[in-house]
C-alpha cells in the first residue's frame, strides 16, 4: 500500500528536537577561549609568575588529555599530518635548545626563563595538538571558528569603549585567588591605546588582526547567516585596529586583505574596496586628529624605534656564541636587551635550527591550507583556509615588531590557529594533494625490516652517546665583580661627606672608563644590566659605569666604575680583576697629578668590597642530560618507526 505523508496544517505545533553534542576538543577548546579572552591577561596564579595565567594552565590540562587520548588509541593516522609533523620538529628543535640553556654557565633569572619557556612550550602543545587531533569533522571546525570570531568581536567592542572612555574598565573585574600586575593606560597623540583584556595594546593590536582573517572569510562564505551577523565583527575588529594607535595593527589590517583580496571574486573585491574608501573617508571627516596621529607614527622619527634597532648589533655578538641551537627557549630577557623582535628573539634562543623549523611550520601550514582548501570543499569551507592562511601570515608577520611569545594571547591564538589548520588538512582527506614526496622501498620479511630498524636506533644511541659525555663534562666558570667608589675631595667637604652630592662626580667616573676603553677597547658583550657571563661567555671582562636608566635612555645616579671578570679559577679571575682595578685607579688619579692640582683636591678613588670572593658557577648538568636523553629516546623511536614503514612494515 501506498502511503503520502501530507503536511501538516498551519494551526498545528510542529514538535522539533534538539540534537544534543556531546563535548569534544571544540568544547575543551571553546573554554580555552574563554578563558584567554574573557580574563584579563594581567591576572595570574602567583605561584607560577607570569606563564600562570588561567589559559595557560588550562592549555597544559589540554596537552595531558591529549597525551591521554593518544595512549588509548590503538590505529595510526592513514597518513602522516604535514603540519602536525613541522610543528613536532620544532617543539624538538626547543627542546635542544633548552639543552643547550641548561649546559650554559647563566643568572638564576636565566634558568627560570629556561624553565618557564618549557610550560609555555607545554601550553603550545596543547592547544595545537587538540584542535590538529580531536575536531572531529569541518561542522565543529567552523563552530570553532565562530566562536574565536565571536571572542574577538566582544574584545574588540571592549576595545572601542576603552578609547571612547579613557577607562581601562578591566580593572575593576574581580578575579579571586589570581595575582593583578595591570599596566596602566598608554596614551597616544591624546587618545588612550585600547588593549582589551590583553596586557599591552601591542598583544590587542596583533590579537585583533589575527582574528580578522577568518571573520572576513565568515562574512564571504557564509551565506546561511544574516548579513548583519557576517558584517559586526569585522566592522569591530576594523575599527579597532584602526583606533589601536600601533603601527603593527595597520600594518597587520593591511597584510589580512591583501592576503585574501586575490581569491575574492569581482564582486566581493568591488565591495570590499569601495568600504575600505567610504570607511576611511567617514573616519577623516570625524576624527581628524586621529588620522594625523596615525601619519605620525609612520612619518615621526621614534626614539624607541632606534634605540632596538640599535640592539642588533649587540644580539648578533650573543648569537655568535651558539648559533645553530640558540641559549635557551625565553631566555634572552629585557636585562640584556629589548629587541620588539619576537623573530629576532627566536633566533637568539633557539638558533638556526630552531628558526628554520619555526619557519617551516609557518610554511608548511600555509601551503598546505592553499594546497586542499578546494578539494571537495564547499565555498564557506574554502574560504575558511583562505582566512587560516592569511591569519597565520598576519600573526607571524607581526612577530617581528614585538616580543609576541612574552605574552599569553597573541602565541595563544597563533597556535590555536595552526591547530586549527593542521585539523583542516586532516579532515580534507586529500593527502595526496600535498603529501606527493613518495620513496620507493623494496619490501623485506618482517624480520630483515625489524633487524635493520634496530640498526637504524642503534645508530642514533651510537650519535648520542659522545654528545651526552659532553654534556657531562661541561665545566664551570668563576666570576668576580668589584666596584671603584668616586669621592669627593677631602678639602671640600672637610671631613662630612653629607656636604658633597657624589653624583657630582659621575662625570669625572664616565671620563675614567673612556680613558680605559680607549686603552683596551670594549672586551665584553653590552648587556643593560644582566652579568657578562650570562651572555654564554667563558673567559672576559667588562668596565662601565652603572645606568640605571637602562636601554632607553642614560640615567647614571653613582659615581662608580663596575669591573666585572669571568676566568676558568679563582686565581686567574682575582689576578685579573686587581690589576684592571688598579689600572682604572691610576688613570684617575694621572690626569689629576698631570693638572699638578694639590693633593686634598684630588677626586679619590676606593674600592667595593676590598677582598673579593669570586664565585664559582655550575651548569645545571643533570637537567641537560634528562632533556637530552628524552631527545635520545624521541629519536631512538623515530628511527626505528620511519624505518619499518619505509620497509614496508608499519
Amino acid at each position: 500500500m501506498l502511503t503520502i505523508a501530507l503536511p501538516a496544517p498551519a494551526n498545528t505545533p510542529v514538535k522539533t528536537t534538539r540534537t544534543s553534542v556531546k563535548s569534544d576538543a571544540v568544547t575543551g577548546l571553546s573554554i580555552y577561549v574563554a578563558l584567554m579572552f574573557l580574563i584579563p591577561s594581567d591576572r595570574v596564579v602567583a605561584q607560577l609568575g607570569g606563564s600562570g595565567t588561567p589559559s595557560v594552565v588550562f592549555s597544559i590540562g589540554l596537552l595531558v588529555w591529549w597525551l591521554w587520548f593518544r595512549a588509548r588509541r590503538s590505529t595510526r593516522a592513514r597518513f602522516p599530518n604535514p603540519v602536525v609533523i613541522a610543528f613536532t620538529m620544532f617543539c624538538i628543535a626547543v627542546l635542544a635548545s633548552e639543552v643547550v640553556a641548561a649546559t650554559m654557565t647563566v643568572p638564576m633569572m636565566d634558568r627560570n626563563a629556561a624553565d618557564t619557556g618549557l610550560i609555555k612550550l607545554a601550553s603550545y602543545a596543547g592547544v595545537f595538538f587538540v584542535a590538529a587531533d580531536g575536531i572531529p569533522s569541518f561542522d565543529r571546525l567552523m563552530v570553532l571558528i565562530r566562536r574565536l570570531v565571536f571572542a574577538g568581536a566582544l574584545v574588540a567592542l571592549l576595545g572601542v569603549y576603552q578609547f571612547a572612555t579613557g577607562t581601562v574598565l578591566i580593572d575593576r573585574i574581580p578575579t579571586p585567588g589570581l595575582a593583578s600586575s595591570d599596566g596602566g593606560i598608554d596614551m597616544r597623540g591624546g587618545y588612550m591605546r585600547p588593549r582589551g583584556t590583553a596586557r599591552h595594546a601591542l598583544e590587542f593590536a596583533s590579537v585583533i588582526t589575527s582574528i580578522l582573517p577568518l571573520a572576513l572569510a565568515l562574512c564571504v562564505g557564509d551565506q546561511t547567516r544574516r548579513v548583519i551577523r557576517r558584517l559586526v565583527p569585522v566592522i569591530l575588529l576594523v575599527l579597532t585596529a584602526l583606533i589601536s594607535l600601533t603601527r603593527s595593527a595597520l600594518i597587520g589590517l593591511v597584510l589580512g586583505f591583501v592576503a585574501m583580496f586575490p581569491f575574492w571574486d569581482s564582486k566581493v573585491r568591488r565591495i570590499a574596496i569601495a568600504s575600505m574608501i567610504a570607511g576611511m573617508g567617514a573616519a577623516a571627516v570625524a576624527f581628524p586628529q586621529l588620522i594625523r596621529t596615525i601619519g605620525d607614527m609612520f612619518s615621526a622619527v621614534d626614539s624607541s624605534v632606534n634605540s632596538r634597532t640599535d640592539s642588533y648589533g649587540v644580539a648578533f655578538e650573543i648569537f655568535a656564541i651558539h648559533p645553530w641551537f640558540g641559549r635557551g627557549f625565553g631566555t634572552f630577557l629585557p636585562s640584556y636587551r629589548i629587541l620588539d623582535n619576537q623573530l629576532l628573539q627566536l633566533l637568539l634562543e633557539i638558533g638556526i635550527v630552531g628558526i628554520l623549523c619555526f619557519l617551516g611550520l609557518l610554511l608548511t601550514s600555509v601551503y598546505c591550507l592553499f594546497a586542499v582548501r578546494k578539494a571537495k570543499m564547499s565555498t564557506l569551507e574554502s574560504h575558511v583556509g583562505v582566512g587560516l592562511a592569511a591569519a597565520i601570515t598576519v600573526g607571524a608577520s607581526l612577530m617581528a615588531f614585538f616580543d609576541a611569545l612574552s605574552f599569553p594571547q597573541a602565541p595563544g591564538v597563533l597556535f590555536l590557529v595552526l591547530g586549527l589548520a593542521a585539523a583542516y588538512v586532516r579532515l580534507s582527506g586529500e593527502e595526496n594533494t600535498y603529501n606527493r614526496i613518495m620513496i620507493p622501498v623494496v619490501s623485506v620479511s618482517k624480520h630483515r625490516a625489524h633487524l635493520l630498524a634496530t640498526v637504524a636506533a642503534m645508530l642514533v644511541l651510537l650519535i648520542a652517546a659522545p654528545v651526552a659525555m659532553a654534556i657531562k663534562s661541561t665545566p664551570g666558570i668563576v666570576w668576580a665583580q668589584r666596584d671603584v667608589v668616586f669621592l669627593p675631595p677631602a678639602s671640600s667637604v672637610g671631613g662630612n661627606s653629607l656636604r658633597s652630592d657624589a653624583r657630582d662626580l659621575i662625570p669625572f667616573a664616565t671620563m675614567v672608563e673612556h680613558s680605559y676603553d680607549g686603552v683596551h677597547g670594549l672586551d665584553a658583550i653590552q648587556t643593560v644590566s644582566a652579568p657578562i657571563y650570562g651572555t654564554g661567555i667563558s673567559s672576559g671582562s667588562a668596565v662601565y659605569v652603572p645606568n640605571a636608566g637602562g636601554q632607553w635612555q642614560t640615567y647614571m645616579t653613582d659615581a662608580i666604575i663596575s669591573v666585572e671578570v669571568v676566568a676558568d679559577t679563582n686565581e686567574a679571575a682575582l689576578q685579573k680583576l686587581n690589576v684592571m682595578t688598579d689600572e682604572i685607579v691610576a688613570l684617575a688619579a694621572q690626569p689629576q697629578a698631570d693638572m699638578k692640582i694639590i693633593e686634598s683636591a684630588y677626586i679619590l678613588t676606593d674600592t667595593y668590597p676590598e677582598e673579593v670572593v669570586p664565585q664559582t658557577i655550575m651548569p645545571r648538568t643533570k637537567w641537560a642530560l634528562l632533556l637530552f636523553g628524552f631527545l635520545t629516546i624521541v629519536g631512538v623511536g623515530f628511527a626505528y618507526d620511519l624505518t619499518r614503514r619505509k620497509l614496508g612494515w608499519p
